[in-house]
């Protein structure tokens, strides 16, 4: 993704496009742009690789795109990532949650993505 986005700052001077970046993906799926959503989401992926808002938002893409497998990696991501915040209660149990229902409507994990 750093290769197909080299132009987006990571690191802590980029948190303030990150809750901009996690709206703007969420609207671009609202209005069914998901091509435009999964930018989106990439970018917020670079920029923070350790937060998990950007690995979910793929994962939904992926999910309304028919793309399970995909969905599985970044959700099994999201959900790895998620924990440290929950643990130091910068996440909510209802939004570990409601990560955890997500990943469970996707189904078993089904092997790497070749």
């Amino acid at each position: 993704m750093r290769k197909e986005l080299p132009n987006t700052r990571s690191g802590p001077f980029a948190e303030e496009d990150d809750i901009n970046w996690w709206n703007d993906g969420l609207d671009a799926m609202r209005a069914n742009q998901f091509e435009r959503a999964e930018k989106i989401f990439k970018k917020l992926v670079v920029a923070q690789p350790e937060h998990f808002d950007g690995y979910y938002g793929l994962a939904q893409v992926y999910q309304h795109q028919q793309l399970i497998p995909q969905a599985i990696l970044f959700a099994d991501e999201a959900l790895r990532l998620a924990q440290p915040f929950l643990d130091d209660g910068s996440l909510e149990p209802i939004g570990m949650q409601e990560l955890k229902d997500f990943r469970a409507q996707l189904g078993p994990a089904t092997g790497s993505i070749t």
